[in-house]
């Protein structure tokens, strides 16, 4: 009878604990299949003019103390293409291309809650510069109407200069969000800008396409504070 008293009384503390680890674990996802393609030229894309746009929303349940991990995911991409070209005055033609993809986390409509993003600016997902310069052309003209002497000829010059970062995934991090109901948004913005002179011909496009969310909520350590 003792040992009985012991293996039902293991069976249920074995089973309290179970069930306040499947209590305080609670998640929910969301999927995007949304596609956006922001190109140079694309000022009167609603989608790309207007700042940031909604992909993703989920809402999720909490306690009285309740955190919360956000991750979402995107596909992203950049595409920047520059030319240069030699002219008739020997003047250096360049060509810039650049563009960027960021994501932010709102609750409940409010951004700027969700760390690092303490701002609501963002977090920069996939970001590139790309720079081309060059001086071509234009360097025999002057020895040549001088009967080839005393020349001075301007070497050729070409620089590329090419600044890239990605993070095509990211955790959010929200503090002590309240009980109840709440909703946690995912936006994205993809900007994108080409300019050239002197001959230069830029191109420039960002986009992003399809992404997943994770939510979970959290309870950490007490008086967490970054």
């Amino acid at each position: 009878m003792r040992l009985l008293s012991v293996l039902s009384f293991a069976a249920l503390a074995c089973g309290a604990v179970f069930g306040q680890t499947n209590a305080s674990s609670k998640a929910t996802a969301a999927i995007s299949t949304v596609s956006v393609n922001c190109p140079s030229n694309s000022d009167t894309d609603p989608s790309c003019s207007s700042g940031w746009v909604n992909v993703m929303t989920a809402g999720v349940k909490t306690s009285s103390i309740g955190d919360l991990f956000v991750s979402p995911s995107l596909v992203t991409g950049l595409f920047t293409s520059t030319t240069v070209k030699g002219n008739a005055t020997g003047s250096t033609s360049a060509a810039v291309s650049a563009g960027t993809v960021e994501v932010r986390v709102l609750l409940d409509g409010i951004a700027g809650r969700a760390f690092p993003d303490s701002t609501g600016d963002g977090v920069t997902f996939d970001a590139r510069v790309q720079i081309l310069t060059a001086n071509l052309g234009y360097i025999f003209t002057q020895c040549i109407a001088g009967g080839l002497t005393g020349c001075a000829l301007t070497p050729e010059q070409i620089t590329l200069a090419l600044d890239t970062s990605s993070a095509h995934s990211f955790n959010f991090i929200l503090l002590n969000v309240g009980t109840g109901m709440h909703t946690v948004q995912v936006q994205a913005r993809a900007r994108s800008a080409a300019t050239g002179i002197n001959g230069g011909v830029a191109v420039s496009n960002a986009l992003y396409g399809l992404g997943s969310l994770t939510v979970e909520s959290v309870r950490l350590v007490n008086s967490f504070a970054f």
